[in-house]
């Protein structure tokens, strides 16, 4: 067996010098890879209320994605993503320690860690491109969620690409809304451990542009959603209307939730039935921008049917019109809710701008079975901005959001500042 190892070592050491000579220099091997992404910190300080209960919690966050993306040929190539994420509770040692890759479950904002994001091979065939592997989902329902799976877009049309995708390990993000919602009698198994497929139409037609989404999650839920902006100018002022559609068709009929009593100390919790049904939901904004000023106003109003749970975006608010920060969420609707929004800002020399959000909603909660009534809920957000382009790669933000809600709602008070570099 020495001689083996021997003989094979010598094999390998002979081939590498043999090829030593004829080796690609790193500054021809790096030429035709592009870096993309960004390095952002953030500080966020909330301050929260639900009855007697509170909860202040002030957190450092440094996060990192970074993409290399290599041409192997004239149609290949080839993408890996690193990300680096770091929560570290300010003023709590025990909960501050870096400790990278200790109990990494792969999921976004958890602790301190490092890992590849994304991982996958492309192929590109005229105005036609695959992509396979992990890759972020990029759908209308969805915000930055990675999946593994394929995913092909062409262009064909002008004016016009058509999509396509199927993906399944669906990451466990900490913005699905409906991640505690366990389906069936199996408290394992969650909506995000389903498959994901999809199709999609995105065109621009000067001065139209529209998008067409239809998504099914696996034995969950079929996502629907259709947007058309329409954009104008009269003079200096850029006007512009935009509307959407959007709705979900439940598979699943019922499901569990864990329902949390905060008012207890410690908080105690069940298990609680939740019925499963259809959701609506419309939305317009019109926004004007001109000399400096910026402005919008918008209506949202969603529907479920028969007093059901639902969701409308699988992860944050994906491509859906919103407003504040903290007020709206469509991941999981729990009622009937409307909500108007006014959005109004002026930037200063093209660097500095300072603006304000004001978010008004009613909610009609439903009833959760053998837990709470349904209940009428009235609430606002208040949100103050300001935000610096330093340069254009290098762009620094603050906000404060408060809303007040009634009726035993969740008050909350929330400030960050925001430093963010792009690639």
């Amino acid at each position: 067996m020495r001689l083996i190892k021997l003989s094979l070592a010598t094999i390998i050491a002979a081939g590498a010098l043999a090829n030593l000579a004829s080796a690609a220099s790193l500054e021809e091997a790096i030429k035709n890879v592009e870096v993309t992404g960004y390095a952002r910190y953030r500080f966020d300080s909330q301050n929260a209320k639900l009855g007697s209960f509170k909860d202040t919690d002030n957190t450092h966050r440094f996060t990192s994605d970074i993409d290399f993306k290599a041409t192997l040929d004239d149609r290949f190539f080839g993408v890996i993503g690193f990300r680096y994420d770091s929560l570290d509770y300010s003023g709590q040692r025990s909960d501050a320690e870096t400790r990278v890759g200790v109990d990494d479950r792969g999921e976004d904002s958890f602790g301190q860690t490092f890992n590849v994001r994304q991982f996958y091979l492309g192929y590109t065939a005229g105005n036609t491109t695959l992509t396979a592997g992990r890759q972020v989902l990029g759908t209308f329902f969805t915000d930055d969620m990675v999946g593994t799976g394929i995913k092909v877009l062409n262009s064909d049309i002008g004016g016009l690409t058509l999509v396509g995708m199927a993906f399944d390990n669906l990451q466990e993000d900490g913005d699905i809304g409906a991640r505690y919602v366990f389906l069936g009698s199996n408290s394992d198994e969650h909506v995000y451990d389903r498959n994901l497929y999809g199709v999609a139409a995105i065109g621009s037609y000067d001065p139209i542009s529209f998008q067409l989404w239809y998504s099914a999650l696996d034995s969950v839920a079929q996502l629907y959603a259709a947007d058309v902006t329409l954009g104008a100018s009269l003079g200096d002022v850029d006007l512009s209307l935009q509307a959407q559609a959007a709705g979900s068709s439940m598979w699943a009929n019922s499901a569990r939730v864990v329902v949390y009593d905060f008012t207890q100390v410690p908080a105690k919790y069940e298990m609680a039935d939740l019925n499963l049904d259809d959701a609506t939901f419309l939305a317009a904004k019109l926004g004007a921008k001109g000399f400096g000023f910026d402005g919008s106003v918008g209506y949202i109003n969603i529907n479920t049917k028969d007093n059901g749970y639902s969701l409308i975006s699988f992860e944050d608010q994906g491509g859906f019109i919103t407003a504040g920060e903290d007020l709206l969420d469509y991941t999981f609707i729990d009622g009937d809710s409307s909500a108007y929004f006014v959005t109004a800002g002026y930037t200063f020399a093209n660097k500095v701008r300072v603006g304000a959000d004001y978010v008004g909603m009613r909610v009609v909660y439903n009833e959760i079975k053998n837990i709470d009534p349904s209940s009428t809920v009235d609430a606002y957000e208040a949100v103050a901005r300001v935000d610096y382009k330093y340069s254009k790669k290098l762009n620094f933000k603050a906000w404060y959001s408060y809303i007040n809600g009634d009726n035993e709602t969740s008050d909350n008070q929330h400030l960050r500042f925001e430093a963010r570099y792009n690639f």
